[in-house]
């Protein structure tokens, strides 16, 4: 006689997993962590608007990959609220999110002064900006800037794959991952939950709106 699958019990319940993988999509899911998306793929555990208020506490791990570059800045900074806050004292956070540096240095030469080059390196700088519906590229001095900034301790960056967390390790499933001219491809940083609540900073809601949105939305 077969066995009857097992139950994935989620955060929800008492003895269910305390890992939440977000914006998974239907080819990221991971064994051992709730699997998220806001949209309703062939095998996640829940849909789930990871902007909004999160239904869960005492969460171990959150863990999203090239997941926050695809939100408005705002949406962001609501979905790190919101996962910071359903994270116990001295729960992680992992991110990984296409680096502005990189992409930077690798577009665009400026020592070249060859006319063709340039042109190409117009297109692909452009193409990496607009490439896969991305909103917003990080440098890793925004990254910490925002983390730091809703009350995130122990910020540190990571090569792919590595951490020095064994729950961590070996997480990142997109390939492609390199560095170039001392940038990586990837941001990949860990920031804890520790003493401080995590909060939405009201000056940095007025900084984004100021320094971005209120250019954007006039056309600038």
């Amino acid at each position: 006689m077969d066995s009857p699958p097992q139950v994935r019990l989620g955060p929800a319940h008492p003895d269910g997993l305390r890992r939440v993988n977000v914006g998974c999509g239907p080819t990221n899911l991971l064994e051992g962590w709730w699997n998220v998306d806001i949209r309703s793929f062939e095998g996640i555990d829940e849909v789930m608007d990871c902007t909004k208020p999160w239904p869960w506490e005492d969460l171990g791990f959150v863990y999203g990959e090239h997941f926050i570059e695809h939100m408005e800045v705002p949406d962001c900074i609501s979905f790190l609220v919101h996962a910071g806050a359903s994270l116990v004292r001295g729960g992680r956070i992992r991110l990984s999110t296409p680096s502005l540096e990189w992409v930077l240095s690798t577009h665009f030469n400026l020592g070249d002064p060859a006319v063709g080059s340039r042109i190409a390196e117009t297109w692909a700088i452009n193409r990496a900006f607009h490439g896969w519906g991305h909103k917003f590229l990080y440098s890793r001095e925004m990254l910490l800037y925002i983390l730091s900034s809703l009350g995130f301790e122990s910020l540190s960056f990571h090569d792919y794959g590595c951490s020095d967390c064994a729950e961590l390790s070996g997480m990142e499933r997109h390939g492609g991952w390199t560095v170039a001219n001392g940038f990586p491809s990837v941001w990949i940083v860990e920031a804890s939950k520790g003493s401080r609540d995590i909060v939405e900073a009201k000056a940095l809601q007025v900084e984004v709106e100021e320094s971005l949105f209120k250019y954007v939305r006039a056309g600038h």
